[in-house]
């Protein structure tokens, strides 16, 4: 099947006319500029976007899996002894899981918004070398104090990743094929919570010379292998998506002609306050945020505390750790079924609210049953809605905002505000309510209702407003007086349509 590209004239684009392009007009959905557009093979676009997959989309997720593991890592060593080997008392370890988005969250903001004239590449390499370095400081702290400074470095440092991964692949591909990626992205998400299971029950089992003991060899070793993929990272990442230095002139001709064909993607848009701007005007800013604030208040918190809440069902400490495994695996599983068939279906916001339902169902189990097996099943359930509840969200944030600054500045923005929940999870689920944590887990059940009622109120209000666009547009037709096309507008453009 061949896709449609609007193309400029050749001297704008400094292209010679290939022979597999040709202009004709174009009248799809797809299009919504309905303009002189080049015509090319299907099979070329598929090609690119593999290659894309490879060399973009999969070194991104395996950075991300280090990331959750060099920061998650800390409740698998909490009950591998830590506390008690450096003198932990009261909530310090709360604290210490709090401290991290102190500083995490004021720059994720800012990096979204610098990520394009910085470049994700040389960002993302420093970032991740600089919190492996801090990881493996976590290996030799002595006291609470140097568990309080790696916490806080830590943050500030994997900042960057997320806001620079979101802003990158969505400049790679559009509304149609984000989802798939994105789920590519997020599985690795779930594999750092299934193999910092496994890394956990073997390193820590681990008793060195000079009392080095088991946890200090999981901080060390998932330091190491951090910081030794930031050089394979750095060779093999696109700069930029029209100057990957994979693609052939051709492809690169096909990257520049899919920016032309939809001016809503604003790849060449330059920064302006005016955009900033038109985030904090927008209601649909306001929903996403406090919809991720209310999915990662219980994510945060489930992915942090699961070992414990497992060392509950009457698990030692080191088979606690082993028996997380299943339960992340399993919710892999889960998660790209969910994730596949949205993007099969076109639909984000009833992939975002079933999985939200799960886990409502599965807090409730763990807040009030008191048989283990049902309480371990809960568990299974809570992780099932967690991934796709969460990682679909951002995906369909980015599908509704048009304009390079204002979706970059939403998704920071967004992340910012959203993973202050981050800060609230080391003081809701505490050390003297361990290891059933049913006041931290009230409070994230409270919030999940909260999560799904905006989840409802965007796919309803997305509706309507598609609806009164399409409206508009019949009735000045009917009038002869058609509406004209507004893409400096963005996604406010009356020809805009928001996806569900």
């Amino acid at each position: 099947m061949a896709s449609n590209i609007v193309t400029q004239p050749e001297t704008e684009l400094g292209m010679l006319k290939s022979p597999e392009m040709t202009k004709e007009k174009s009248n799809s959905d797809d299009n919504e500029l309905g303009s002189t557009i080049v015509t090319y093979d299907r099979k070329a676009e598929s090609k690119m976007l593999r290659k894309f997959d490879f060399f973009a989309v999969i070194p991104l997720g395996i950075f991300y899996m280090m990331a959750i593991l060099d920061r998650s890592n800390l409740g698998n060593a909490n009950i591998a002894g830590m506390p008690q080997d450096i003198g932990l008392t009261g909530n310090q370890f709360g604290t210490a899981t709090t401290l991290l988005y102190a500083t995490y969250v004021p720059f994720e903001a800012p990096v979204s918004i610098l990520v394009k004239s910085v470049g994700p590449k040389f960002l993302i390499s420093a970032s991740a070398f600089c919190w492996g370095s801090v990881t493996l400081g976590m290996a030799f702290i002595q006291n609470y104090k140097g568990l309080y400074v790696c916490r806080l470095l830590m943050g500030l440092f994997e900042a960057g990743l997320i806001p620079a991964s979101e802003v990158y692949l969505a400049l790679v591909y559009n509304r149609t094929e984000r989802g798939r990626r994105m789920s590519l992205f997020y599985t690795f998400s779930c594999l750092a919570s299934a193999f910092g299971g496994l890394l956990a029950y073997g390193l820590t089992q681990i008793h060195g010379p000079n009392g080095f003991e088991g946890w200090r060899w999981l901080f060390s070793v998932e330091a190491a292998i951090t910081i030794v993929l930031v050089p394979i990272f750095f060779f093999i990442f696109p700069r930029t998506p029209v100057e990957a230095w994979f693609l052939t002139d051709e492809e690169k001709r096909i990257v520049r002609a899919r920016y032309d064909n939809d001016p809503h993607w604003a790849f060449d848009e330059k920064f302006s306050w005016v955009e900033l701007g038109k985030v904090f005007k927008d209601i649909k800013f306001y929903a996403f945020f406090v919809y991720q604030f209310s999915i990662n208040l219980t994510q945060f918190g489930f992915t942090t505390f699961l070992p414990t809440i497992i060392s509950g069902l009457g698990y030692t400490s080191i088979h606690a750790n082993l028996m997380t495994v299943p339960i992340y695996l399993s919710a892999l599983a889960v998660f790209l079924v969910i994730a596949f068939a949205s993007d099969r279906y076109g639909m984000r916001g009833p992939f975002m609210a079933g999985p939200a339902v799960l886990i409502l169902i599965g807090l409730i189990l763990m807040i009030s049953v008191e048989n283990l097996n049902v309480r371990f099943f809960a568990c299974f359930l809570t992780a099932f809605g967690l991934y796709p509840a969460a990682a679909l969200s951002m995906m369909w944030l980015q599908d509704n905002v048009a304009g390079f600054y204002k979706r970059s500045s939403m998704v920071g923005f967004t992340l910012t505000l959203a993973n202050t929940s981050g800060v609230v999870v080391g003081q809701i689920f505490t050390a003297e309510d361990q290891p059933y944590y049913k006041k931290g887990l009230s409070i994230c059940l409270g919030f999940c209702v909260l999560a799904i009622v905006i989840a409802v109120a965007l796919m309803v209000g997305m509706k309507i407003v598609n609806r009164r666009r399409e409206a508009a547009i019949r009735e000045a037709d009917a009038a002869g007086t058609p509406l004209p096309r507004e893409p400096e507008k963005g996604d406010w453009d009356v020809y805009f349509r928001y996806s569900i």
